[in-house]
């Protein structure tokens, strides 16, 4: 009897060590993506920002509130690590770079592993500003060395190896499960403005199939962060949004996907979107595509990482202080940008349509866009409608299979798990 008790014991006590060690290998993430901040000390309440604001659509001068309420969020929950897959600044102003950091510090303080990599919009950015009054007047960018010890704290200082040709670097987010942060910027090339589209160096690219190889020798699991999107998240993004995936993608994802890397986290477009890519050797890579906090829907992530994959929910920002309003207000401009911007594409493609065709398809597209942005598009029965209505009025000689559209790429994108 007494040997049963101690093999009771001996099994219960060694069921919780095992259970407590596999419960110890999930990492616990946080993930914001282009806030696009401009510091308080650039900025007031007065014209020319209103100005920059009503020409990109960005809710600039409502960051700073939208990121306090993200970062409070993050600094209350659990989470261990938090990634920002760049552009942390609205033109890559100096200060911006040293207040955005100084926003982190609770949380860095707090022992969270906090890690970045450079946007379009964070380096050697062509003339930023500061916005007073009706005026805007010249301030101090970043290059690449001051923007590595500006965010020392935030990944640099944490790399086990850097790249000599990129801001890239590899860190250590647990004993088996690597961050690999890719830098395919441009900054390099900029003369009068930023480059929206992305390149990876060879030399870059050589020193990640470096990396890929030594954490496969070692049976490191490898999580991968880059601005620009490795795959497409809508149908022909890469035709009509070539500069929100990185350039090559197409021997890219597969390369990546094939080295062992199970998920990239991306940012850029400005969408909360998931998508699968699988290689033609059948190998797996998700690209997490983490919507901006400057633009509806105001999304940010939680995410549980382990050895079989993850799980991933989302919350937004709905209201803040000063615009208790906030998501109703930037959705209607985000679908009338999305509006602008397919009648530009329909007239840079010389489409001549009637104008209440015309009007009927970019106000469609708008939505879609706007739907888009917030991921899990459904075509709703309002939808449908548009579409045929729609095909209707082009006569279309094919019939458009209006039942069986589908918007958006499986998994889904807000709420979901992953299995690697």
């Amino acid at each position: 009897m007494r040997y049963n008790i101690i093999l009771y014991i001996v099994l219960f006590f060694g069921w919780s060590f095992t259970s407590c060690a596999q419960e110890s290998e999930k990492i616990k993430i946080g993930v914001m993506s282009d806030p696009h901040y401009l510091s308080e000390q650039l900025m007031d309440r007065g014209s020319a920002i209103q100005n920059a604001v009503n020409t990109s659509g960005k809710a600039i001068s409502d960051v700073p509130q939208i990121l306090d309420q993200v970062l409070a969020d993050y600094l209350n929950s659990d989470i261990e690590v938090l990634l920002i897959p760049g552009d942390m600044t609205k033109d890559g102003e100096r200060q911006s770079h040293i207040d955005f950091v100084k926003k982190l510090q609770p949380l860095i303080d707090k022992g969270i592993k906090v890690f970045v990599i450079p946007g379009n919009h964070d380096v050697n950015v062509p003339r930023p500003l500061k916005y007073e009054g009706d005026k805007t007047y010249p301030t101090e960018n970043v290059t690449p060395m001051q923007f590595r010890h500006i965010y020392a704290d935030c990944g640099y200082n944490r790399a086990l190896k850097r790249d000599t040709a990129s801001l890239s670097y590899v860190a250590q987010l647990n004993d088996k499960t690597w961050l690999l942060a890719i830098d395919g910027c441009r900054y390099k090339e900029y003369t009068t403005s930023t480059i929206s589209s992305g390149q990876i160096p060879r030399e870059t690219e050589q020193w990640i199939m470096g990396v890929m190889n030594e954490a496969e020798q070692n049976d490191i699991q490898v999580i991968g962060m880059m601005h620009h999107g490795l795959v497409e998240h809508i149908m022909f993004q890469a035709t009509f949004f070539k500069d929100y995936v990185i350039n090559d993608w197409q021997r890219l994802a597969p390369l990546f996907a094939d080295s062992g890397m199970k998920a990239i986290f991306t940012g850029h477009f400005h969408a909360n979107d998931i998508t699968e890519y699988r290689s033609p050797r059948g190998n797996k890579i998700y690209d997490i595509e983490t919507g901006s906090l400057c633009a509806y829907p105001f999304p940010y992530r939680f995410v549980e990482l382990d050895r079989k994959g993850m799980t991933i929910s989302t919350k937004n920002v709905n209201a803040i202080p000063n615009n208790p309003n906030l998501a109703e207000d930037n959705k209607a401009i985000m679908q009338e940008r999305g509006r602008y911007i397919a009648m530009n594409k329909l007239k840079s493609m010389g489409m001549k349509l009637p104008d209440s065709t015309l009007s009927l398809m970019t106000d469609m597209i708008g939505r879609i866009f706007v739907m888009h942005l917030a991921g899990d598009e459904i075509v709703d029965e309002e939808l449908k409608k548009t579409m045929k209505q729609l095909s209707q009025e082009l006569d279309s000689s094919v019939p458009v299979p209006i039942d069986n559209i589908e918007l958006d790429f499986y998994p889904a994108d807000n709420n979901v798990k992953i299995t690697f």
